[in-house]
């Protein structure tokens, strides 16, 4: 493949990174509006209430926002040779809390799935629910999402290209930390598939 198609689908590929991060943010959000419903002034309970849902969804939102807009300055203005790497080499950096964060949600979601299901069911229409899950579903696959736009922008970048390494170190702890927490991963996947 020539250099300028090969620089034209990686920008493609990134535009579509952009626009599913930009839906991502989208579902954080929503979870957040349907936190706020549920915890409104008719739900008058113990303070138990927050472990509805995971403690580290806040922080997950603040850095997906960031990470948004560190993505739009990046692809919108794309150069000659757009470089992705680095961003998310920071992100997955081990001074980073990044996938601390979602290592904390996989192992707080169980719970907090067996509390929705028992608690919110009563005063809940079924409707809600059923959202709620699918976006928690989304949650638990962002990171492998990220490992397949990441090799995509991979596949199409040059060994020459400067971003060829920083996207080969990325690619490599993504596979590390899924393999990592696999058996976490499966069972939030399975919990969330058999509830919906």
């Amino acid at each position: 493949l020539n250099h300028y198609l090969l620089e034209a689908k990686r920008q493609n590929i990134a535009l579509e990174l952009l626009e599913s991060e930009r839906k991502y943010v989208i579902n954080l959000s929503l979870i957040l509006k349907i936190k706020a419903t549920l915890q409104g002034p008719d739900v008058k309970r113990s303070n138990k209430e927050r472990s509805f849902f995971p403690n580290s969804l806040r922080y997950l939102v603040q850095q997906h926002v960031d990470l948004l807009h560190a993505l739009q300055e990046r692809v919108l203005s794309w150069p000659r040779q757009g470089i992705l790497g680095d961003i998310f080499l920071k992100l997955t950096n081990d001074e980073n809390n990044f996938l601390d964060y979602y290592v904390a949600y996989l192992r707080d979601l169980p719970e907090c799935i067996s509390l929705i299901h028992v608690v919110i069911l009563k005063e809940v229409e079924e409707e809600i629910k059923s959202d709620l899950y699918i976006l928690f579903f989304h949650i638990v696959q962002r990171i492998p999402e990220y490992l397949i736009h990441l090799q995509n922008v991979l596949k199409f970048t040059e060994q020459e290209h400067p971003d060829y390494y920083l996207l080969l170190v990325c690619v490599q702890r993504l596979r590390v930390f899924i393999s990592h927490y696999s058996l976490l991963f499966q069972c939030n996947e399975d919990l969330l598939i058999q509830k919906r």
